[in-house]
């Protein structure tokens, strides 16, 4: 059973991701395409609370500053 920070990350981390993903896909950005999925992918194959929280934050910060 996961912990509540981890679950709380995962579908925060998984929201974004799915957000991200449909919204490159929509916009044909495939940076952000893939910034999403590894997100997404980050919130499911990520178990240790402060490796899923370091990388989905950072993943998130690329997703927010990274213009094409």
């Amino acid at each position: 059973m996961p912990t509540e920070a981890s679950f709380l990350g995962g579908l925060l981390f998984g929201a974004i991701g799915m957000g991200a993903l449909l919204f490159g896909k929509a916009a044909g950005s495939v940076l952000k395409m893939v910034l999403g999925a590894a997100l997404v992918a980050c919130a499911y194959l990520i178990e240790q609370e402060w490796l899923l929280w370091t990388s989905g934050t950072l993943l998130t910060l690329l997703l927010w500053r990274w213009k094409e």
